[in-house]
This record gives structure tokens, C-alpha cells and sequence, in this order.
């Protein structure tokens, strides 16, 4: 078995607010605003790590609906 850590810093917390836009079925928090942004509540937050590529990408939960969004890792990493 392959031992692997990380360490990663999440931008958000459970309970803040965020605008956030959907492309093509993936959510993008801090772009730019548009008719499809909307204003949600992080519920829940999940730290996803790549072994092979040796990245952490987060997924959140919104507004309690038990589904979880993937947000881009590149995208949160250079503030977009």
C-alpha cells in the first residue's frame, strides 16, 4: 500500500457565503458574476487528494443539498 499525505489550505468554512457559477456542470466559486450566479452557504467541505497527480481538490456541499459540487483546484489556487 502507498502511504501519501498532503497539506492544503481551503479558502472557505462551513457557513460562509459565496457567489457561485456553474460551466458545463462545474461550479466555480469567485469567478465572474453572471445570470447564472447565485449566492450560496457552504455546508460542507470535503479534501480530495490525488495520489498520482499530488494535488488536493475540495468539493462542497451547498445550501444543505446533500450533493456535493467540485470546484477546480486551479482555480482556487490562484484566486479566480
Amino acid at each position: 500500500m502507498q502511504q501519501s499525505a498532503f497539506i492544503a489550505r481551503c479558502p472557505y468554512e462551513i457557513g460562509d457565503k459565496v457567489n457561485i457559477t456553474f460551466y458545463d456542470g462545474v461550479a466555480v466559486i469567485g469567478g465572474p458574476i453572471t445570470a447564472s450566479t447565485a449566492e450560496v452557504v457552504i455546508t460542507d467541505i470535503l479534501a480530495v487528494h490525488s495520489c498520482k497527480r499530488q494535488q488536493v481538490t475540495f468539493m462542497y456541499e451547498i445550501n444543505n443539498t446533500k450533493v456535493l459540487h467540485l470546484v477546480e483546484w486551479e482555480a482556487v489556487k490562484h484566486g479566480k
